[in-house]
């Protein structure tokens, strides 16, 4: 049985990715310098994603607006499934002008879940786009 709650884990999703929206809301707005957006980028991404070697992403390559995770902080759906007692989905669908979904692929790693990938949809879309973190 899994002790996590399902709210648990979708404020572990939404701390991540509203953290990571306000900082790439600051970068935009400001013009600020890169390697600071990108210092700012990797404290967060070390804080909720999962340890491996990512050859793409895991680097804040790149900012704008809207942002990477727009609409998700007033997501007008949310779901989490346990696929086992150490791997979750978490779900968002949003209203923004994308009509956005997220599919947040999450492991749990010594005791501790983290973000392992997640994937969109825009549009209704019915096939989902792997994304990078």
């Amino acid at each position: 049985m899994n002790t996590t709650s399902e709210k648990t884990i979708i404020e572990l999703v939404l701390q991540y990715a509203t953290q990571m929206n306000a900082i790439e809301t600051h970068a935009h707005a400001t013009q600020q310098d890169f390697t600071e957006y990108q210092a700012a980028y990797k404290v967060i991404f070390d804080k909720y994603v999962t340890e491996k070697k990512r050859v793409y992403g895991g680097k804040g390559d790149c900012y704008g607006d809207p942002t990477k995770y727009d609409g998700i902080e007033t997501a007008t759906e949310t779901l989490v499934t346990f696929k086992t007692k150490s791997k979750a989905e978490v779900y968002f669908k949003t209203e923004n002008d994308f009509d956005a979904e997220y599919l947040f692929i999450l492991l749990n790693q010594k005791g501790e879940w983290k973000i392992d990938s997640y994937k969109e949809k825009w549009y209704n879309a019915e096939k989902w786009t792997n994304r990078l973190l």
